[in-house]
């Protein structure tokens, strides 16, 4: 009896912890060596989670990977290149080696997907996974592209009448005395011009991003 208490025990423990396992949605690892920048979208319908994994089309081990939650926004920064994307996905997560075995799954997107970007925008895709007689597919796979705009504003700021009578009793630049009586010179109305430059500009850059038209 106490043996069976004991078992029960553990089992009541062991609970939370399989919980706790389950990923937390976003990028699991990214081994490519390169800079992830730009964007791939997946929507899924709730009912099973999944883990997406970016392979070379040239064949080889993956480079990236991330966990979806299922029909939860996902959205991830990848690096540059042609990549096979592909997901496995299942019920009962049980680790990297494991993934949801015995009941893995898997689904590929036809076409090796290319992510880049130029100056101004930025390459990536969206991808939409459905779920049809239990089977889960590819129900579109387009072109997510992500213009970038810089907006430069610039702003005149006069000064106020402190700056102005703290600068116009500043010698002028570029004129040196010449007169032996520096006090002569000090006190001189031709000192008390008016200096240039009364104005400050201000500008702002900001950098925006949108879905190109």
């Amino acid at each position: 009896m106490r043996r069976l208490i004991a078992i029960l025990l553990m089992m009541t423990l062991a609970l939370p912890a399989l919980a706790q396992d389950r990923p937390r949605a976003g990028l699991m690892w990214n081994r490519s060596g390169l800079p992830a920048t730009l964007p791939l979208v997946v929507q899924t319908l709730p009912g099973r989670d999944y883990a997406v994994f970016l392979s070379p089309e040239t064949g080889g081990d993956p480079v990236m990977a991330g966990y979806i939650h299922g029909g939860q926004f996902f959205r991830l920064l990848v690096p540059p290149g042609t990549w096979v994307v592909r997901f496995a996905h299942g019920a009962d997560w049980q680790g990297e080696d494991a993934l949801f075995r015995p009941e893995t799954e898997w689904t590929e997107v036809e076409e090796p997907m290319t992510f880049g970007a130029s100056v101004a925008r930025k390459h990536g895709y969206i991808i939409r996974l459905i779920e049809t007689e239990g089977k889960v597919r590819v129900a579109a796979a387009g072109s997510l592209d992500i213009c970038q705009g810089l907006t430069v504003t610039t702003e005149l700021e006069e000064r106020d009448e402190n700056d102005r009578r703290a600068l116009n009793l500043l010698p002028a630049p570029g004129l040196q005395d010449l007169r032996d009586d520096f006090d002569t010179f000090a006190r001189s109305d031709f000192n008390r011009l008016p200096t240039p430059g009364l104005r400050r500009l201000d500008i702002d850059l900001d950098t925006r991003s949108r879905v190109c038209g």
